[in-house]
């Protein structure tokens, strides 16, 4: 059974960014689990995403479809996609495919943050993750 889970955190002085743990593997499975999350974000007004995928073991290409997808949504809003602490075995991945292009990619989310501006604290949640599996 595929497995993600998804925790949003809003960066506490940049309006509008969020971070986004995620933690599992995004494949066909856990693809519509990412994007009910992700719809909750864009829902509560957050144009820039930072998606750290240090915890993600394994995507596949509808993954990185849904990412491609998500970029120019949120690009279309006024912000932005970025990815930050990609593994290496995911990493190539994105080389393979060709969708390097796509995304911004980040060696870790305070570079990231640096990346869009003065961000630099996350606010951190008193409750565990929000955890949400797929159905197989």
């Amino acid at each position: 059974m595929s497995q993600l889970s998804c925790e949003i955190l809003p960066v506490a002085d940049r309006p509008g960014t969020a971070v986004v743990a995620l933690h599992g593997a995004i494949d066909p499975k856990s693809v519509c689990t990412l994007a009910a999350a992700i719809g909750g974000a864009a829902g509560k007004g957050f144009r820039t995403l930072i998606l750290d995928v240090g915890d993600i073991r394994y995507i596949n290409s509808a993954g990185l479809s849904y990412l491609v997808t998500l970029s120019d949504a949120m690009t279309e809003r006024g912000g932005g996609l970025h990815l930050a602490n990609a593994q290496p075995k995911v990493k190539v991945v994105f080389d393979l495919m060709g969708v390097t292009s796509f995304f911004r990619l980040h060696p870790s989310v305070p570079a990231a943050l640096a990346s869009i501006g003065g961000a630099r604290r996350v606010l951190r949640r008193r409750t565990p993750a929000r955890t949400v599996r797929s159905r197989t």
